[in-house]
């Protein structure tokens, strides 16, 4: 009889822990911060050192990032890891190194001043970033597990000292940065979303807030 109890008590556990929905603000402020250049080489004429002429280089990059819609969520519950491409909040938006360029790209993705309390600070709060989604697509992921805030903090309440502000993270860095050829364009998505895991007691993960904003910065290939 116990141990029909016992065996009773962890199936009720582990189906709450699949239904429960974190009450945390995700509010990611959609913006666009990339950079129009003017890049400027020195080229020579037949290897002579007495021909050195500048030449001026246009970047025109664009990106419908700054009129995506933004992720504003009051709940959100926590998703099977296959189920992520289809539950989980996501921003999409394209970038564009736009015909009038006369160089090629590259191009890194930040989240940029980004606030999150102490709870949040765990390996089951996820983001992902894909490029071009379908055959050949190329994916960025992590998660916001600060290293100096111990994974399952729990809050009696949201305050001022139970949050870390002004933080970075770097979605794609300047080592992967992303190239684009003239009159090209990359299709984008940004994930973010609570991944369940059924044997670990996942309650800490509620009452929590999170805001960032999504940048994006582009230079000239030289």
């Amino acid at each position: 009889m116990e141990k029909n109890n016992n065996e009773k008590n962890q199936k009720m556990v582990s189906s709450k822990n699949l239904v429960i929905s974190a009450s945390i603000l995700v509010v990611s402020i959609i913006i666009i911060a990339f950079s129009l250049t003017w890049a400027y080489f020195t080229v020579g004429n037949g290897g002579k050192e007495a021909i050195n002429d500048n030449q001026a280089a246009i970047l025109n990059v664009d990106s419908n990032l700054k009129n995506a819609s933004a992720i504003n969520e009051t709940e959100m519950a926590l998703i099977e890891p296959e189920n992520v491409d289809t539950e989980a909040k996501k921003v999409t938006f394209d970038v564009t190194n736009q015909d009038t360029s006369t160089v090629n790209a590259k191009y890194i993705v930040k989240l940029i001043d980004y606030s999150i309390t102490k709870n949040l600070s765990s390996e089951y709060f996820k983001w992902k970033l894909v490029v071009n989604p379908g055959e050949g697509e190329q994916v960025f992921s992590g998660n916001f597990l600060q290293n100096d805030i111990p994974e399952g903090t729990t809050l009696t309440g949201v305050e001022e000292n139970d949050k870390v502000s002004g933080l970075e993270k770097e979605l794609v860095s300047e080592d992967e940065a992303l190239t684009l050829n003239v009159g090209e364009s990359d299709n984008l998505v940004f994930y973010v979303w609570l991944e369940n895991n059924q044997s670990n007691n996942q309650i800490y993960l509620t009452s929590g807030q999170f805001r960032g904003k999504l940048s994006l910065e582009a230079y000239p290939v030289k």
